[in-house]
């Protein structure tokens, strides 16, 4: 099944250095995508942790506690709830407070679809918004004042 021109080995060269190529590359880019995942990740906190936003002075000093979370500070904390946008102590936000924030975060419920969420962060129109979860406790803090 050979041919006698030597042309196949060549092809066998080139279909190797190929698969080294892509598998090269997809190499690259997982260890690229995984790195910023914890870096912007927004620090949970368990069922009987107390609402912070400001992590405690062990995690501050880098003691035994730290993590790779990032520490979120209360006014680069935007909470979408019933089409508005709320502060830290759900208050409606300002459009201009919404402008001056360095690094926002936008926390939406994890009851909203897709669509909803990306309609919310299309209406901050801000290229460097992080999106994530409201956690039991936000949600609970957020029903009792709209009561």
């Amino acid at each position: 099944m050979s041919g006698g021109d030597g042309g196949n080995a060549m092809t066998e060269i080139a279909l190797a250095l190929a698969m080294a190529f892509f598998a090269i590359m997809i190499l690259t880019m997982v260890s690229m995508g995984g790195q910023d995942g914890a870096k912007d990740a927004v620090a949970t906190k368990t069922d009987a942790a107390p609402l912070r936003l400001l992590a405690p002075a062990a995690r501050d000093a880098g003691g035994e506690g730290a993590t790779a979370a990032r520490v979120l500070q209360p006014r680069e904390l935007i909470i979408f709830s019933g089409g508005r946008f709320l502060n830290d102590q759900l208050q409606v936000l300002a459009a201009a407070a919404i402008a001056a924030m360095k690094n926002p975060v936008l926390a939406v419920s994890p009851d909203l679809s897709l669509a909803e969420v990306l309609a919310a962060k299309d209406r901050l129109a801000r290229p460097d918004l992080t999106v994530t979860a409201l956690n039991r406790h936000w949600l609970e803090a957020i029903k009792e004042h709209a009561k």
